[in-house]
């Protein structure tokens, strides 16, 4: 791989009473990626139907985006998120990291950076059920994929997630904890880490990646629930809120233990997710729309996703923006905060977003382009692309997705008007260009 790192000239962190301060030119960075949890979960972004306190305040703190898109399902997002590429370029098996790909945490940590890995891996490659010649050992490891240490479910074999969990670290050390919570683990296990680099090496900025587990199926109770200790494996759509609390429970930790360390202003937090909302769950938002989860479904619910950007000491807080984002735009962002410098041997699909956060331009991009190749039993694959209001599929398929969210009714391509025209000429210039760059 050619890489060329350009490190930031930080100054040396100031020590107060215990509390480290990253130099705002290099920030600590933490990412965390929820597991299925649509626009319409949170409550800055008018959902009703659950407690997300934490989640908002961060969003009042930072910047929200209200046109962040995944795709369809976790493990062609999390392909994207990892490597800032289309699926088209790297997307082979289902959860498999291909060994020649690059990852963010490749990137920052060759830019100086301690990484950290927490929560769901699934890119080692599996077993799949229903065939029996894949994947395992296709994909990369946490190590291969750049990050020093971590504790991942999903890894060598599935397991449980949530109580008595199957987890794993480094030399393959693994096993079931039995009477744990999957989720407090892993976020025990990333404030142990951050606060150990903070205390050993407080010159040396860090890249925390946690991926959530929450709030995938199945629908079980969390240690806040009041049935936690009647029946941990009951399984109901019901716990469903208890679930999204509990999620929201958890970042607060985080963000709290930063505050503690004396870094969270100096920390840039981002906090996505990998797809919608799954179909068994039902939402609301403030003004009365019921949401349908649309996990799987390539309209707006299956890949319309929270996104919200926080660093203190980095940009302007309390802001919205309607900059279109891709899970793609994460590791060039990201780079680019650390100081870092993209791989010249490779396409790279993502536009960096830092420049909508320090209030420089308004959008990185004009549209989100989406290859969804799953590779999951058989689910088929489609490619489309869409700016905020209009959506063009490869079959020529074409909606005004603002007022035809569900995408039932087809604009006659034969009869535009001069907006929608215009909308498509550039839309098809794009999936052109998203297919063959």
């Amino acid at each position: 791989m050619a890489l060329a790192v350009l490190v930031g000239c930080a100054p040396a962190p100031e020590v107060d009473d215990g509390a480290v301060a990253v130099s705002p030119q290099r920030p600590n960075i933490l990412l965390v990626l929820i597991d299925d949890l649509g626009f319409e979960g949170i409550g800055s972004y008018g959902g009703a139907s659950y407690e997300t306190p934490n989640i908002d305040r961060l969003a009042a703190d930072g910047v929200r985006f209200t046109h962040a898109y995944s795709t369809p399902l976790c493990s062609p997002s999390r392909m994207k998120l990892m490597t800032g590429r289309y699926n088209s370029r790297n997307y082979t098996e289902w959860g498999v990291l291909p060994h020649e790909e690059v990852t963010f945490a490749n990137l920052l940590s060759e830019a100086g950076y301690a990484t950290f890995l927490t929560g769901k891996w699934q890119l080692s490659g599996f077993q799949l059920g229903w065939r029996e010649d894949c994947c395992v050992g296709q994909g990369q490891t946490p190590e291969e994929a750049g990050f020093d240490d971590y504790l991942v479910w999903h890894y060598h074999e599935k397991g449980e997630r949530y109580a008595d969990p199957l987890l794993w670290g480094p030399d393959n050390e693994g096993g079931v904890f039995e009477g744990e919570y999957g989720p407090d683990l892993f976020v025990d296990f990333l404030l142990e880490r951050i606060e150990a680099q903070v205390r050993e090496e407080p010159e040396r900025p860090f890249a925390a990646y946690h991926s959530m587990a929450l709030v995938h199926d199945p629908f079980v109770p969390t240690p806040d629930s009041a049935d936690w200790n009647v029946d941990r494996g009951a399984r109901d759509p019901a716990y469903f809120p208890d679930m999204v609390a509990y999620t929201d429970k958890l970042i607060g930790r985080l963000v709290g233990r930063l505050e503690e360390l004396g870094i969270r202003d100096d920390t840039l937090i981002l906090l996505t997710a990998d797809n919608g909302t799954p179909r068994q769950i039902t939402s609301a938002l403030r003004d009365g729309t019921v949401v349908p989860g649309g996990k799987g479904r390539t309209i707006d619910y299956g890949v319309h996703v929270p996104f919200i950007a926080s660093w203190p000491a980095g940009f302007e807080s309390g802001r919205t923006s309607d900059a279109l984002v891709d899970l793609a735009d994460f590791l060039p962002s990201m780079v680019e905060a650390a100081g870092g410098a993209l791989p010249d041997d490779r396409v790279m699909d993502g536009r960096s977003f830092l420049p909508v956060l320090r209030g420089e331009t308004d959008s990185a991009r004009d549209w989100v382009f989406t290859d969804f190749r799953p590779r999951f039993l058989n689910i088929p694959e489609v490619t489309f692309v869409h700016d905020r209001r209009y959506k063009l599929y490869d079959d020529g398929r074409f909606f005004d997705y603002e007022s035809d969210v569900e995408e039932e009714n087809p604009l006659n391509t034969d009869d535009l008007t001069e907006e929608a025209a215009a909308a498509m000429a550039r839309l098809r210039a794009a999936m052109a260009e998203g297919l063959g760059g």
